[in-house]
């Protein structure tokens, strides 16, 4: 069985470098998102949630290509419908919006669902750990939150997704504050009252008075 590297072992082997670049990105697209909104508020009043969505990501994938575009060890894949970003040769990334879960959406298609399974290499220490980053989507302002990294075994079943240190933060000890995951809750059975109460004589007097 292939274990899952950690939070702050992901974080030590992208570097502070590519760290700061995901930070810096979000943080610069959340400003332009606050200008779009400033100076067309009707406009984004009239955007669709996918389409709103889909400008938020043009806006933080530029940013994110100009933070990191010449880091020696990152390589920039930009080919449509694919955005993807390979740190080393161990890390591929993609930009996705968050839920306050950690769940993201994205079109089931073949490619899609694929990248999200890990582990599928034969060896330890050779498999290709693919990772969400993005931010978290605050849905009842229609606005950006944190800045994260999420790690997932598929699209569904987020193993951590955790908030980036801000840009210039030092993460003393290494330590670093957890984003909590919250399982979706399990549907309910309907309860079935077995002994229904026999009406009474006050209960027919009272069915008379209305």
């Amino acid at each position: 069985m292939i274990s899952h590297p950690t939070f702050e072992q992901v974080l030590e082997d992208l570097g502070d470098k590519v760290i700061t670049g995901l930070g810096r990105a979000a943080q610069t697209t959340r400003g332009d998102l606050l200008k779009y909104r400033r100076e067309n508020p009707l406009w984004v009043a009239d955007s669709t949630e996918r389409g709103l969505a889909n400008w938020i990501h043009d806006r933080l994938w530029t940013h994110l290509v100009g933070e990191l575009d010449d880091h020696d060890g990152v390589y920039v894949h930009d080919k449509e419908p694919s955005r993807e970003l390979w740190v080393g040769i161990r890390y591929r990334l993609r930009i996705k919006r968050h839920g306050q879960s950690g769940e993201i959406s994205t079109f089931p298609t073949l490619a899609a669902m694929s990248f999200f399974t890990q582990g599928r290499e034969a060896f330890e220490g050779l498999e290709v750990i693919r990772l969400c980053a993005g931010y978290i989507w605050e849905k009842e302002e229609r606005d950006m939150g944190e800045a994260v990294l999420s790690l997932r075994t598929t699209r569904d079943k987020v193993i951590w997704c955790n908030p980036l240190p801000f840009v210039g933060e030092v993460r003393a000890g290494g330590e670093v504050r957890p984003f909590p995951v919250t399982p979706a809750a399990e549907p309910t059975a309907p309860l079935i009252d077995f002994n229904p109460r026999t009406p009474s004589v006050a209960d027919g007097n009272r069915n008379q008075e209305e």
